[in-house]
């Protein structure tokens, strides 16, 4: 969960709206194109932010949701939810929506995704020898 969400409350609505497309387009990548296409923008839209932005997947992500968010008004942030879970981005919506996390369980949660994310490694990732946290199994 970002930091910077949690200050949301003492923002006005225009900031805390800002502070959300920033962190959309921050997590999007690569998703910014199959976004954009979910979202129904045309060939030429999607061409043109590559186009206007050819180096950066933060300035193609910011430039997909400005275009969104002017073309839709106030229909674009349900769409806009709408679509990312389309394509199965709900990690952003809950990053956006989620409760904030409990900083007292945070270790414990982190301990088993650890444990979890280990499962999936091949041998070569641990190069050879296992983690302090060995005692996940």
């Amino acid at each position: 969960f970002s930091p910077a969400l949690s200050s949301a409350a003492s923002m006005s609505a225009m900031e805390r709206t800002e502070l959300k497309m920033a962190v959309i387009a921050e997590q999007l990548g690569l998703s910014w194109a199959e976004l954009a296409r979910e979202l129904q923008l045309s060939v030429d839209d999607i061409n043109k932010i590559r186009v206007e932005n050819p180096n950066s997947l933060l300035e193609q992500s910011s430039a997909l949701l400005n275009l969104w968010a002017t073309r839709e008004g106030k229909r674009a942030k349900s769409d806009l939810y709408t679509a990312l879970k389309s394509i199965d981005r709900m990690d952003i919506i809950n990053m956006l929506e989620g409760p904030p996390a409990q900083p007292a369980r945070q270790g414990s949660r982190d301990f088993s995704r650890r444990c979890h994310d280990r499962e999936h490694l091949s041998p070569g990732m641990t190069n050879g020898k296992l983690p302090a946290y060995s005692q996940c199994s």
